[in-house]
């Protein structure tokens, strides 16, 4: 599997400074669908994490 890494400590899927999970999706995060920047996207896979380390 890739490593993915990733910032968000309030991610379930995140262990130290990597994405665990299975798969990630990634979407525009725009409106008009149009990307130009790493800005202008927002990952779907994103889960919120219920207990805090």
């Amino acid at each position: 599997m890739p490593r993915i890494k990733c910032g968000v400590d309030d991610c379930l899927y995140q262990e130290g400074s990597e994405c665990k999970a299975s798969s990630i999706q990634v979407k525009p995060s725009t409106a008009d669908m149009m990307i130009s920047i790493s800005d202008d996207t927002a990952c779907e896979t994103f889960k919120p994490r219920t207990n805090k380390r």
